[in-house]
């Protein structure tokens, strides 16, 4: 049986080397995942061309979706992932990703500017050139989340 491990680094080793014991194989692409409790991404899988990266969420600056493709954005790369939108939003860390649209998840880290646009929004200078927006609907949490 084929698992997706999502745990944090420390203990990934340990666990996987235990489940393929037992004869379990650990595969990104698994349909079965075996979750911490509590647990936020400290990477995730990419896919640009034919290769797979394991991306630091660190270094990404923000995911969007466009109708089913879920891109990462990462050193100014685009990277396709087979998570949902709303998969990725409960798998990273929300002290340092935000959702700022209905198809935009921006680190919070990698925000360069801010302006306000009318109508209750803004837009987003990422740090690496990206613009985005935050939409009506999530003008007032981004603004809370950032204290603005």
């Amino acid at each position: 049986m084929k698992i997706k491990l999502m745990v944090s680094d420390g203990k990934y080793d340990r666990i996987a080397a235990e489940l393929i014991q037992k004869g379990f194989e650990i595969d990104d692409e698994a349909d079965f995942i075996l979750s911490e409790n509590n647990f936020c991404a400290e990477h995730i899988i990419g896919r640009r061309n034919d290769e797979i990266f394991r991306l630091k969420t660190d270094s990404i600056s923000h995911i969007e979706s466009f109708a089913h493709d879920v891109v990462a954005h990462s050193g100014g790369e685009e990277y396709r992932l087979n998570e949902c939108l709303r998969r990725m939003e409960e798998l990273l860390d929300p002290k340092k990703f935000i959702r700022v649209s209905n198809s935009v998840i921006v680190s919070v880290n990698h925000i360069k500017s801010i302006r306000p646009a009318l109508s209750q929004k803004f837009v987003l200078t990422l740090t690496d050139g990206s613009k985005v927006d935050v939409t009506r609907t999530y003008y007032n949490i981004f603004r809370d989340f950032l204290g603005i």
